[in-house]
Order: structure tokens, then sequence, then C-alpha cells
């Protein structure tokens, strides 16, 4: 019989503790949205995705669409110290075919030097409690 109880007593925790954090048990970072302007040579970015990777944290990422960017997904970026990386696209004049049926897009190509992306130095702090408003003006 005790042993019964201590059963029932295991099942019902393992039912419920799992609803007290996310899948992985890890606690969820806590997040803020981040808005943007990302200028090239005083130009607004046409097309792009910009990344934030956080010192602690997951990995939150957004387009970027006529210079201005908005990462709200989840809550918005994990806060503290985040590494930034940016793409950019501008179209090419052509059209290419991406599809059976011969669906065409505008060619598109990336513009932005590697020490914005692959090679990037830019960073940001992310703060708790607010939208934090983060520009961008590249040379």
């Amino acid at each position: 019989m005790r042993f019964n109880l201590y059963l029932i007593g295991v099942c019902v925790l393992s039912l419920i503790l799992p609803g007290c954090s996310n899948s992985s048990g890890i606690p969820a970072p806590t997040r803020a949205v981040v808005t943007g302007e990302i200028k090239f040579n005083d130009k607004p970015i046409q097309s792009g995705q910009i990344t934030f990777l956080p010192t602690k944290g997951p990995v939150a990422m957004g387009p970027v669409s006529e210079g201005i960017y908005r990462i709200d997904w989840k809550g918005g970026v994990p806060v503290g110290e985040c590494k930034v990386e940016i793409l950019g696209y501008e179209e090419t004049g052509k059209e290419v075919i991406v599809g059976a049926g011969g669906k065409t897009e505008k060619e598109t190509h990336q513009v932005l030097p590697a020490k914005y992306n692959t090679e990037s130095t830019l960073s940001v702090t992310v703060e708790e409690g607010r939208e934090n408003q983060h520009d961008f003006d590249l040379e």
C-alpha cells in the first residue's frame, strides 16, 4: 500500500512539474523587443536580415525591409550583450528561375562587407523592461 501511494505521488509530480518551464527544463530567457533602422552608405538597405547572437540565450533574427527591422517574436531578443550580424541585399535587375514551372523572382546579391556579417564586430546591449532602439549606419 505504501509503495502504491509513493508511485501515485511520483506520477502526479511528473505531470505537474513539466508545466513550470519549457520542454528542455531550462528556464526561458528574459527578452525585449528590438527595433531600428539600418543604412549602408547613407541609404536604407532594400532588404536583408539582422541576427542577434546573445552571450546567453538563443539567437534571435528578423527581416529588414526598406531599412527597418523589428524583432518581437517570442518576446524579442534575449537581454544582455549581443553580437550583431547584418545581411543586406539589392536587386541586380535580372530575373532568375526559382522553381518548377518556370516561376521567376528578381535576383538579389549581398552588398554588405563581411565585417558586418560573417566577420562582424558589431554589438549592442539589449535592456530589460523596455523596447530597445538600435540603429546601424554602416559604411
